[in-house]
């Protein structure tokens, strides 16, 4: 019994919000830490007519970071975890169909 009010306690603390996309991407940026341990890019949807909406983009592969280019386009999903950052999960070029997704 302690066992599962621990549970449900510890499980409403946290913020369980998941939060995935599926979009077009322009990439504007591409950015490493100091210390070389996280990689990203700053981009946005060229498609979304309300404004450009730049975002930062953890890319967690660094073979991945080094063959993306600034100021291509990408058809890519990318996730993030409550407050943590967006996160890269798959890209490719918009017109790739042999691509593995």
């Amino acid at each position: 019994m302690l066992l599962i009010i621990t549970v449900v306690v510890l499980g409403g603390c946290t913020d369980g919000s998941y939060t995935s996309t599926t979009s077009y991407l322009k990439v504007t940026d591409k950015k490493y830490s100091d210390d070389y341990k996280e990689a990203w890019i700053m981009a946005y949807n060229p498609y979304d007519s309300e404004k450009k909406n730049v975002i930062k983009i953890v890319v967690e592969e660094p073979v991945v970071w080094n063959l993306i280019e600034k100021d291509r386009e990408y058809f890519s999903s990318y996730s993030k975890k409550g407050e943590e950052p967006w996160v890269l999960e798959q890209i490719a070029f918009p017109s790739d169909e042999k691509a593995l997704r």
